[in-house]
């Protein structure tokens, strides 16, 4: 590999969406399947984020996975009383952008 290569596919990596930001889209997609009239509860969010961070994860150092899944989490706002799946979602996907 040329050093032009290199560099080419070093900022390809470098503007990409960290690990974190992917784990937090891919939530944000699974929660807008959820039923659009039953509330988000914390089971549901947890459950959500875990297997996006399990799959998006698979294969990467134990303590790359781990970090990226704590960003994620850390970045996580608050559910409001009685909000939605997909309302929750849309806040999710804001958040996601500024990482």
């Amino acid at each position: 590999m040329s050093s032009v290569d290199f560099d080419t596919e070093l900022q390809r990596f470098l503007d990409g969406p960290s690990h974190a930001q992917q784990i937090l889209t891919a939530t944000a997609s699974s929660l807008q399947s959820e039923d659009p009239f039953v509330p988000l509860t914390l089971g549901i969010l947890n459950a959500t984020l875990d297997g996006a961070a399990y799959v998006l994860t698979d294969g990467l150092p134990n303590i790359v996975a781990i970090e990226a899944a704590e960003q994620a989490a850390r970045a996580l706002p608050t559910i409001h009383p009685g909000e939605t799946a997909d309302a929750y979602a849309l806040r999710v996907l804001t958040i996601a952008r500024g990482l």
